[in-house]
């Protein structure tokens, strides 16, 4: 029997199908890799979200959010839409400090704030952790005097 991928939506063989059980139905998947990519963006997509309600400082439900997001992503990821959020979050909460006339108005003003800095913005790349050479004689070291017991030292010393 043949099942429908949700990541690809290419149809495949029920046994050779990587299964999920989600919610007590099974989902399927061409591989273990293309679950693990459908994770990842699920993850993204809560971290932008999570993101996007701590500028706010609340949990926005209003649906005007999800509008605009989805405005963006015709043009940008979340990962890129994350990035941005992330680097410039205490400008953008401290710009959204004012009073608004709606909850809507203050949607509209973040999504128009985000349309106008998304093009020119590059995320930063993880600086690479840099190799030094050194050049560093090898030393022998080896003990000159076996070590000895304070006794030993005392008949040394009494003699």
């Amino acid at each position: 029997m043949l099942v429908k991928c949700r990541q690809c939506g290419t149809k495949i063989d029920r046994k050779t199908a990587f299964k999920v059980v989600v919610g007590g139905k099974n989902a399927y998947y061409c591989n273990g890799a293309e679950y693990q990519k459908t994770l990842h963006e699920k993850e993204i997509k809560t971290n932008t979200y999570d993101c996007i309600n701590q500028i706010f400082g609340y949990k926005v439900l209003n649906s005007a959010l999800f509008k605009e997001i989805n405005l963006l992503l015709q043009v940008y990821s979340y990962e890129h839409i994350l990035a941005y959020l992330t680097e410039n979050k205490d400008y953008i909460a401290k710009v959204l400090d004012k009073e608004f006339v709606s909850e809507y108005a203050k949607i509209r003003y973040f999504s128009a704030i985000l349309k106008n800095n998304m093009a020119d913005f590059k995320p930063k790349e993880p600086e690479k952790p840099k190799e030094v050479e050194v050049d560093i004689p090898i030393m022998h070291y080896k003990r000159k005097n076996k070590r000895r017991s304070l006794a030993e030292i005392e008949e040394e010393v009494g003699e």
